[in-house]
């Protein structure tokens, strides 16, 4: 199964977000600048090229559109800037520059020399690592009580809270993009009668459900 039927069927995490009228105005707008490029409220101009081509990768163009070409970047950067608490907005563009260094970006080496083997060797080493070092990652995490503690996490620590928020924000942006909602997942505004005990592959083509 590839990257793209992946997320045909995945569901998401339960209890991570809640889809209030705000942040579903905040896709809307989305949807409404596509641009191709986009101005950022929070991130650097360099941040949010790195932003860019990570939730690229994360959901790639095939036969379906891409997250990208979808503006869902531009959203993951609205729902952090405008939809969590001040403090953690900041926490988050900190931890946009500690990836930007990851990357060694300076004067000799812009954000368009960064190579695309080097965004997937960043997006493999925290979110393809083992299920005992994330619950380590999410327990250091959850021991900063304040602002005051982000500097005694670990950048690993860091830099793993900030892809995952970034991987589950695109999938959730993508899943409730119109276009992928009713063109690309199993789509019924009007409900009909209830059918039990049925497998999705019959009732849906194996699709996850839009609404």
């Amino acid at each position: 199964m590839n990257r793209r039927e992946a997320i045909k069927n995945i569901g998401l995490t339960a209890g991570y977000i809640a889809a209030t009228p705000t942040v579903l105005s905040i896709l809307q707008s989305c949807t409404k600048e596509i641009k191709l490029t986009w101005v950022p409220e929070l991130f650097s101009e360099d941040e949010a090229k790195i932003l860019d081509q990570l939730v690229d990768l994360i959901i790639p163009e095939t036969d379906t559109p891409g997250a990208k070409s979808l503006n869902v970047p531009m959203f993951v950067e609205k729902f952090i800037n405008n939809a969590i608490k001040d403090e953690e907005t900041q926490m988050f563009k900190n931890i946009a520059g500690i990836v930007t260094n990851e990357f060694d970006v300076n004067e000799d080496k812009p954000v368009k020399k960064i190579k695309i083997e080097e965004y997937d060797a960043l997006l493999t080493k925290y979110l393809r690592t083992s299920k005992e070092q994330q619950k380590a990652y999410q327990k250091e995490m959850e021991q900063m009580k304040g602002p005051e503690d982000f500097e005694n996490i670990s950048k690993d620590a860091k830099i793993f809270l900030y892809l995952s928020v970034v991987r589950d924000l695109s999938i959730w942006g993508y899943k409730t993009h119109e276009e992928i909602g009713e063109n690309v997942l199993a789509y019924l505004p009007v409900p009909g009668e209830q059918i039990g005990c049925e497998s999705i592959e019959k009732l849906t083509g194996g699709k996850a459900w839009s609404l």
